[in-house]
């Protein structure tokens, strides 16, 4: 399999993931950090098993760096995922999918910067519309808001930018963990530690009366979530492996974005109507295409 045809397959996965987590975010009534590790214990780590022991090569060189780079991958793809589904009730998916260029930005800035793989000016000019765009996407709601909303909406933008942020941070430590090991590897050691930090944060929440709150409902959802992300984690990282530059990756991943805004006008019936909001837009998929020359 190319890695354009694998990348194109994590798009499409991310997509749908992305349609879930609106879906059952906006119905879940149990914190936000179950949802995320169940996902995880439930749909994200048995395609990592399987992935990891049966398709993939698994070979791993220990050492200390790398259990550094595991600890900060498994801690900010937990902070991701707690963030991005609380961000998921708050926010439509237009908004949300717009500030979350942001983690575009992060890797490719510190793909260049970290792993030294560099960005061409056509790379960096895309970066800054991408900002922009976010930018524009995080004052454009806030227009024509009574204080209390305005106020729910900018706490609602906060915890998307420090998920968004969190999910360049683990985009990157994962490229790095891969010249340690196998890409197997990358999924039985990568995986299962996000996994044990994720159960480690919902353990903060853990209570008899939250515990009720999570019935068959909330499994089910949590579980298509962790499935479908799993698909999109699997390819993804396939991509980074074998293209081996996860600042142009990263960058072409970015077309998802609109993608999942327009599914989410077809789908969910999110309609987003704002000159700003469709400014943002623009601006970002301008970036996506030219960051991808």
């Amino acid at each position: 399999m190319t890695w354009q045809l694998a990348i194109s397959i994590s798009i499409l996965a991310n997509v749908v993931t992305v349609l879930v987590q609106r879906h059952y975010a906006q119905k879940s009534s149990a914190p936000a950090t179950f949802p995320s590790a169940v996902s995880y214990v439930l749909g994200v780590t048995p395609i990592a098993l399987l992935a990891g022991l049966l398709i993939f090569p698994n070979d791993i060189t220990w050492s200390w760096w790398l259990g550094l780079l595991l600890l900060i991958q498994a801690s900010s793809m937990a902070i991701a995922n707690w963030t991005g589904f609380e961000a998921a009730k708050r926010l439509s998916v237009a908004p949300r999918q717009t500030i979350g260029c942001l983690s575009i930005v992060t890797a490719v800035i510190l793909g260049w910067s970290v792993l030294g793989e560099g960005l061409n000016l056509a790379q960096f000019a895309g970066g800054i519309l991408l900002l922009i765009a976010a930018l524009l996407a995080i004052w454009a709601p806030t227009r024509n808001m009574d204080q209390l909303t305005k106020h729910v909406h900018i706490d609602a933008v906060v915890i998307a930018v420090i998920s968004s942020v969190a999910l360049g941070i683990v985009l990157v430590t994962e490229k790095a963990i891969a010249g340690h090991m196998q890409i197997g590897g990358v999924f039985l050691v990568g995986w299962t530690s996000q996994t044990a930090a994720m159960v480690l944060l919902a353990m903060k929440d853990m209570n008899k009366e939250n515990i009720r709150k999570f019935r068959r409902y909330e499994l089910k959802w949590s579980t298509l979530m962790g499935l479908a992300g799993g698909i999109t984690g699997v390819f993804y990282v396939y991509a980074i492996v074998h293209a081996d530059n996860i600042s142009l990756v990263t960058s072409i991943t970015a077309i998802s974005f609109p993608l999942a805004i327009l599914a989410a006008f077809l789908f969910l019936h999110e309609r987003e109507n704002k000159l700003l909001m469709w400014l943002s837009l623009l601006l970002g998929f301008t970036g996506i295409l030219i960051t991808s020359l």
